[in-house]
């Protein structure tokens, strides 16, 4: 395989994404989160039900998309998308976790039930993906290896933009006007830089470690996005669909 594989070749080689529209691959989805926040941070505990899941009250008002590892057609990562129907009066989690003020300057909106709203969490990589043996966190300066085509280093770990451009796809397919979440700041930081439209709109806190809240805009996001990173996005965007 050649040297000069691009990134959408590398992830086009060894993942894809899909929608978990079906009881087994939700399964598959409570699974990563239990190896993830059970497991590997200890953050969770597992269901009563199955010592081997986690799930809470929110997945029946979400959409779920899981990332692959084709070698093996194993789970590796997930994020899902919480919508809220109009007439409901449960809150997103975002609501009852984040105790401090949120503040919507310069956001565009005053509130956050202001527009089409959904919250992106659970975002998980089992650790192998998470932080690979010459990835530091979401550095931009990692060094590629020759001859490790599966392992290749690109300028970062491209799998959490992947689940992010999942959750933005999803937010678009559903007329999302915007999605929040809490996020580690040095993420939000990385997402930015390649086109992602964010908005801070609160100070950190310590939720499965240091996470700000913020504002994700997907229209103009697609439209600021760097052309290979678009080109990821639509890939994506296309798997999700078909999974239909």
């Amino acid at each position: 395989m050649k040297d000069t594989m691009t990134l959408c070749e590398h992830y086009q080689n060894y993942f894809y994404t899909v929608k978990a529209n079906t009881q087994d691959l939700l399964e598959q989805a409570y699974h990563v989160r239990y190896q993830v926040y059970c497991e590997e941070l200890k953050k969770l505990s597992p269901n009563s039900e199955n010592a081997f899941q986690e799930s809470d009250e929110w997945d029946d008002d979400a959409v779920h998309g899981v990332l692959f590892y084709k070698r093996d057609k194993k789970p590796i990562g997930n994020i899902r998308i919480i919508t809220l129907k109009d007439d409901t009066e449960k809150k997103l989690p975002i609501e009852l976790y984040y105790k401090k003020e949120f503040d919507f300057r310069g956001s565009g909106i005053t509130s956050l039930k202001e527009g089409k709203t959904g919250e992106v969490s659970r975002m998980a990589l089992i650790s192998r993906f998470r932080r690979r043996p010459s990835d530091k966190d979401y550095s931009m300066n990692n060094n590629m290896r020759e001859n490790d085509h599966e392992n290749r280093r690109f300028s970062t770990n491209y799998l959490p933009m992947s689940l992010t451009f999942s959750s933005i796809s999803l937010m678009l397919e559903h007329a999302l006007d915007y999605g929040i979440a809490l996020m580690e700041p040095r993420l939000a930081r990385l997402l930015v830089r390649f086109g992602v439209e964010l908005k801070q709109i609160g100070q950190p806190i310590d939720h499965f470690g240091i996470r700000a809240p913020f504002i994700i805009f997907p229209k103009k996001t697609y439209q600021n996005l760097m052309p290979e990173y678009r080109l990821l996005f639509d890939i994506i965007s296309s798997e999700l669909k078909d999974s239909h």
